[in-house]
């Protein structure tokens, strides 16, 4: 059964501010590449879209701002 919240191993599309579209493999620390789109699930975009689901908007707080993430697809 597949889970409709984001949770490790999921691939995620989120929609940035700009409307620039990124996508994402949630991975465990170890596999985290984020050159690769590998990105861990403890890092700040991970840990802010983990739980979530198509739709949501999650903010992710950077040293510097904070951005908001609107997830448009999940598979």
């Amino acid at each position: 059964k597949k889970s409709r919240t984001v949770e490790i191993g999921s691939t995620v599309t989120v929609k940035t501010e700009q409307h620039k579209k990124e996508s994402y493999i949630v991975v465990g620390s170890a596999e985290a590449s984020p050159l690769d789109g590998k990105i861990s699930n403890e890092s700040p975009v991970g840990q802010a879209i983990m739980g979530h689901k198509v739709g949501d908007v999650v903010q992710v707080e950077t040293p510097s701002k904070v951005i908001k993430l609107k997830i448009t697809k999940m598979k």
